[in-house]
């Protein structure tokens, strides 16, 4: 049986050691100097390209030869050893549960070459984070639509137990019809899980919950508040308070104090403004309630916006060309 961590220089046939290459990468042979670009399969996935790499690992493109269709693969760190296989692969079943439209789907949990690795649902047209990046600020038609549908995939994941605990825009997928998923439900909990009782803040400081930094329980309304400091950010094209730290105590004071979306983006409709307040509200009990009220209220938010929108007077229509250009996001 041939060694699956050694391969033959193409150019001169010498012998090459991958054990420790990243999948996809150019390395040079030892011999001729060739530089050699590292196919890599795992298990029956064949890696086509990389997506991304995050602090969980790497995402790839992949082809499922076996169902003979595209795939997400997300190849774990390895210093995730063992001791996590368990807590992930129950994450995973938990998961590949959840079946519904703005939920990444997880196919299946595989270990191969001493690595742990997640199948999941391709979902390739960028992330909100992409868009913020390339537009700064987004219509705020094509943020409620996605607030709308990120908020149904959460309500489904919660109907199964699930809290996502890092919602943000990196995590907001969207697919060929401009659909929103929300992603990695439960894996960020993996990586560090004694985070909260050492003082680490886990998560996205921009957008992590309070209560986290307060050391105190976390439910669905601490993903409320992620995806608020989400929308926040979508829509005014910075996040809900100044300053930049990584001290929990600092951005706890920060957080305390969150700016008003109205104050940094005049322009938002009031309905929009009050929502979004509500949802990064630093006392959980002042969020909404449940996923349902969260849902209507963005709703409410989403119809009132399109009557303005078609009043003559209305300054909507200046944004109108800008969402139409960008109409990916909107279903």
């Amino acid at each position: 049986m041939s060694d699956p961590n050694t391969i033959s220089c193409p150019r001169c046939a010498a012998p090459m050691e991958i054990g420790d290459v990243e999948p996809l990468s150019r390395v040079p042979c030892p011999a001729c100097g060739e530089r050699v670009r590292i196919a890599r399969s795992f298990d029956h996935f064949e890696l086509r390209e990389t997506l991304g790499t995050g602090g969980m690992g790497t995402v790839y493109k992949a082809r499922d030869t076996q169902l003979d269709r595209d795939v997400a693969l997300k190849l774990l760190r390895k210093d995730l050893g063992p001791e996590y296989a368990n807590q992930l692969q129950q994450e995973a079943r938990i998961t590949a549960s959840v079946n519904h439209p703005h939920v990444v789907q997880v196919y299946s949990f595989g270990r191969d070459h001493d690595q742990y690795y997640l199948v999941m649902e391709l979902v390739d047209r960028g992330t909100l984070d992409d868009l913020i990046a390339e537009q700064k600020k987004l219509p705020e038609a094509d943020a409620l639509r996605a607030g709308i549908e990120v908020a149904r995939g959460l309500r489904a994941a919660y109907q199964k137990g699930l809290i996502h605990r890092d919602v943000k825009p990196a995590n907001i997928l969207f697919n060929a019809e401009g659909m929103a998923k929300i992603s990695d439900f439960g894996l960020a909990g993996i990586v560090e899980p004694n985070a909260q009782t050492s003082g680490a803040i886990w998560g996205t400081p921009y957008y992590v919950a309070p209560e986290r930094l307060n050391n105190q329980p976390e439910d669905f309304r601490s993903d409320i508040y992620s995806l608020g400091a989400t929308l926040f950010h979508a829509i005014a094209g910075r996040p809900p308070f100044d300053g930049e730290t990584m001290s929990a105590s600092e951005l706890r004071a920060l957080k305390n104090n969150p700016l008003k979306l109205k104050d940094v983006a005049p322009e938002v409709s009031r309905p929009t403004a009050s929502v979004i307040a509500r949802m990064i509200a630093p006392d959980p009990r002042l969020r909404f309630a449940s996923h349902d009220a969260l849902i209507l209220a963005l709703k409410k938010s989403e119809r009132v916006f399109r009557l303005d929108f078609f009043q003559p007077s209305s300054s909507a229509g200046e944004h109108y060309g800008v969402s139409q250009r960008h109409s990916g996001l909107r279903c």
